[in-house]
This record gives C-alpha cells, structure tokens and sequence, in this order.
C-alpha cells in the first residue's frame, strides 16, 4: 500500500488524495530536513488520527508537521526528541495561581517522562491526535500538571522515597532499628530529602521510586546517555547517604 493509498475513501477523486498527500508531505520534509523520515510510517500515523469523510480536506487542514514529529518521537529518534525540546518552551507560556516558577521545570520533566518514554507501553505523545497545534496541546497538558502540582500536599512530595528508604531490607537488626525508631527516622529522612536540590529530588524519585533506566532517564532530562549516566549515579550516591 502506498502512503496516499492508506487515505483512500470511497467517493473522493484517488487523484486529488495523492495531490493531498504529496503537499502535506512536502510541508513535513521542508519542517524536519534532519529527521530520518519514513514516508509510509509517518502516512500511517497521521492517518490513523486523520478525522471526517473527506480526506483532502483533512490533510489539508491537520498539523501534518506536528503529526510527523509525534510519530518521529514515539519511535524514540533522539533527533525527534531535540526538536521535541522547542516545542517544550510552550510550557514556560503557563500560568496557574499560586504556582511557583521552579514547578514548571517539574512539569517539563514530567511531560518528558510521560510523553517520550516507552516502555511496556507506547510512548504517551501518541495520544496527540493532531486536532490542534502541538504546542498548545502541551500548554493543556502542562496546565493540568501544575494544577495538580500546586493542589500537592508538600508534605507529601516525597512520599515514594520515603516507603522505599522505610521498607523491610532483609537485615532483621536494621529492620528492627527502622521499627523502633520510625518517627525518628522517617523525620529525619524529609529532612534530608527536603535539602537536597530539586534536579537531585527528581533524579532520585525516577531512579529509585519509578525504576526508570540510564537510557529513559536520558530523555526524561534532554541529556545523552553519558551525561545521565552520570546523573544517576550522583543519584545513587545521595540515595547511599540517605
């Protein structure tokens, strides 16, 4: 099948959905020169999302360029990821009351880590379907998280960390020194992790609490695997002390 081909629709002159698609195609590859497009694979995505019976009208009117970095970036393509990044700054445009500035750098990692990496299941930016710019689609997204950020209990922020650091460890004095002194302990731990800057807070929370690997990390951040290597075990360490 080629790529106009998976736009067909009975009823609509096959000619003008090939004249659709090559325009649409065109303004992709004159938006991501240094992109590894697949014409077929990039077809396939925005046709899945594409909505309406008239399929020219359709390509016409949809962000195919944004549609294409989606695809591109749910692939994983680092590439895709970078280019992913200018989209990002939309997420400075965000307003909440009562937010502080450092928690639209929280969000942005959170929708990097939501968005972009994949595990067990696909990465999250292919639930953009295309009904509207990508970049305001990250402000709606955006705005959720930070409504969600700013309604947080701070007392609660690090909550994940500590039910790891509390947990049984196998060692029965160390386990019965935690049960002992729990108050103590848990106290002493917010305050540890409370001193700790927010990028090492992050850090911890996604290494430690969500198990996310060297590469996942990576993305999450907008780094290359040595740098967040790097990261992670200054993680480790903090983790270590703690």
């Amino acid at each position: 099948m080629s790529p106009a081909e998976r736009f067909a629709r009975p009823g609509i002159d096959a000619a003008l959905v090939v004249e659709a698609w090559r325009t649409a195609w065109s303004r992709i590859t004159r938006a991501w020169p240094a992109l590894a497009l697949e014409e077929s694979e990039i077809a396939a995505f925005i046709a899945e999302r594409l909505e309406g019976e008239d399929p020219v009208a359709a390509l016409a009117a949809c962000p195919a360029e944004d549609l294409a970095l989606a695809a591109q970036c749910a692939r994983g393509e680092p590439a895709a990821h970078q280019a992913f990044e200018r989209y990002l700054g939309a997420v400075e445009q965000t307003r909440v009351s009562g937010a502080p500035p450092h928690l639209l750098d929280e969000v942005k990692q959170l929708l990097r880590v939501q968005l972009l990496v994949s595990g067990e299941r696909a990465a999250g930016i292919v639930a953009y379907r295309g009904k509207g710019p990508l970049r305001a689609w990250l402000r709606i997204i955006a705005t959720r998280e930070l409504v969600r950020l700013v309604r947080r209990d701070p007392r609660n922020k690090d909550t994940a960390l500590e039910e790891l650091a509390l947990a049984t460890t196998g060692d029965p004095a160390l386990d019965q020194l935690k049960a002992t002194y729990r108050v103590e302990f848990a106290e002493a731990l917010r305050e540890a992790i409370g001193d700790l800057s927010f990028e090492d807070r992050l850090l911890l929370r996604q290494q430690i609490a969500d198990q996310l690997s060297v590469d996942q990390i990576g993305v999450a951040h907008g780094v290359h695997r040595g740098q967040a290597r790097g990261r992670g075990v200054c993680a480790q360490r903090h983790w270590q002390r703690l």
